[in-house]
């Protein structure tokens, strides 16, 4: 146990000063040519250099986020949220990005109104980052279901798209920090490898889990569960 603690670490390490050198080494790259007159101080050149600035931006609160979510130390405004009402919600919000891609979203929120008492911006968190999964890896003309049930005394919201099915050696490591299933997507694409790690952070936070599986017909179900 010790052992893999001190290689998840130095893994760790290693993960964050790869993900900070790229856009770092861009600003300096831009700011260099731009102080020796080889790059013009324009619009363009500026913009470039705020986006990559802006990326770091994000991965530096990303990581912040995380810390203090498995520290047990971020606050939650906890009060009674309609479970249902949140997932009519996340339909609308990404409906129109499904659109572009010629995606539909099918949504079964159910007939009765669940409740939670819950922080309602940490979990349209959570479902923001795993709609945007499902479309990033949703085929055009494809589809994702969203859908809320009650079992027991808990609320089950599944996120099922007919993308591509995850290799189980992945499976087993896609909450992990900085790990990303698809070696071939690029920041800019895939994120900064932490938005699972967090959702299912925050997830726990609320005394519920995030798990995920491969469907046997197709594609991947990312079931979040909530207690009412």
């Amino acid at each position: 146990s010790l052992q893999d603690a001190e290689f998840r670490r130095m893994a760790l390490t290693a993960d964050i000063a790869h993900e900070l050198r790229n856009p770092l080494a861009i600003q300096r790259a831009h700011l260099e040519a731009m102080q020796d007159g080889i790059l013009p101080t324009n619009q363009e050149n500026l913009t470039l250099i705020a986006d990559q600035n802006q990326q770091l931006t994000h991965l530096v609160e990303d990581l912040r986020m995380l810390a203090l979510a498995e520290a047990g130390e971020l606050g939650l405004n906890k009060r009674v949220v309609d479970l249902t009402e949140l997932c009519q919600e996340t339909l609308q919000r990404f409906e129109p990005q499904a659109n572009q891609k010629k995606i539909k979203i099918f949504v079964d929120c159910g007939t009765e109104s669940l409740h939670a008492v819950a922080d309602k911006e940490r979990l349209q968190q959570i479902h923001d980052n795993l709609m945007q999964n499902a479309i990033r890896y949703t085929p055009e003309d494809g589809w994702i279901k969203l859908s809320l049930r009650e079992e027991g005394n808990q609320a089950v919201f599944k996120f099922h798209n007919n993308g591509p099915k995850i290799g189980e050696d992945a499976l087993a490591h896609l909450f992990e920090r900085f790990f990303r299933a698809d070696k071939a997507r690029d920041r800019a694409s895939g994120g900064t490898g932490l938005g699972l790690a967090i959702a299912r952070q925050l997830a726990e936070a609320h005394g519920g889990k995030l798990t995920v599986e491969n469907h046997p017909s197709t594609g991947v179900i990312f079931k979040l569960v909530l207690p009412l």
